[in-house]
């Protein structure tokens, strides 16, 4: 049944995406794209699902350093528009590696947390908060928080980091993002109201929703954590100039939000008290 309400939920916010897209102006390639990525999304939740375990201490730490890596890449190397650094080039696709990334770490630090993979999150916080990223900042810091809330033998140091990234979201917000807003990506809520109330309804429940299906199986700290970063990623969008996960046109993010999904299928369920 659970799984069958996360089926239905992807399915639904797929689709309101593509139709969304197409009403507030993004072209055909805009939504073959988003179809393309929602069906590599699936399969990559399946497998996630089917192979991913919670990793053991080396294997978290391995997972928090190559995130790093790859964010500090990006802020030095990485596809530059108007200064600001926040994408990878893969051939001709450009991917916000962030979308993948920090809920992976999310879920990584949910599972293991000790002063190694401490500061290495620090570290990433302050790197994605650089680039500026907010949206991927505070994700990752809600994720923290929540571990922090759920999770008592990760109190301390999921708490330190969640005060640590809340000041690097207050500092990549406070500079300046030359960014145009575009009404497919960062607008498509907006647009789609604009032509028809009803589509704009479903799209901002579809967007409101979406850190939903991390909760419809599991209520493990992982889950929530997953949960919780989704839900920055969402509330950025709410609150600044940063595309709208899922809904608004981008296949990272749809790549992102499905091995979300992954992962709390990965992850065991809690043990109830008899």
């Amino acid at each position: 049944m659970r799984k069958a309400a996360v089926t239905l939920q992807v399915v639904a916010t797929l689709a309101i995406s593509v139709l969304a897209i197409r009403v507030a102006g993004g072209s055909s390639s805009a939504m073959v794209l988003q179809v393309a990525a929602g069906l590599a999304g699936a399969l990559l939740a399946l497998v996630v699902a089917w192979l991913v375990r919670p990793p053991g201490r080396v294997a978290a730490v391995i997972v928090l350093a190559l995130t790093l890596a790859i964010e500090a890449y990006i802020l030095v190397a990485g596809v530059s528009m108007e200064g600001v650094r926040r994408w990878v080039a893969l051939g001709p696709l450009q991917l916000h590696a962030a979308s993948l990334l920090v809920p992976l770490a999310a879920w990584t630090a949910a599972q293991r947390l000790d002063a190694i993979a401490a500061v290495l999150l620090a570290a990433t916080l302050a790197v994605l908060a650089a680039q500026p990223d907010a949206a991927s900042v505070l994700a990752l810091t809600l994720a923290l928080g929540a571990v922090a809330l759920v999770d008592r033998s990760k109190r301390r140091l999921a708490g330190i980091l969640a005060v640590v990234g809340a000041a690097g979201v207050a500092w990549a917000l406070s500079r300046p993002d030359p960014l145009p807003a575009v009404d497919h990506v960062e607008l498509v809520v907006r647009r789609a109201f604009e032509a028809s109330p009803t589509m704009g309804s479903l799209a901002a429940v579809a967007l409101i929703a979406i850190p939903l299906a991390m909760l419809w199986s599991r209520r493990t700290p992982a889950a929530l954590a997953l949960a919780a970063a989704w839900a920055g990623f969402v509330l950025a969008n709410l609150i600044a100039n940063y595309p709208a996960p899922v809904i608004g046109a981008g296949a990272a993010p749809v790549l992102g939000w499905l091995l979300s999904v992954g992962l709390t299928f990965a992850t065991p369920a809690a043990k109830q008290s008899p």
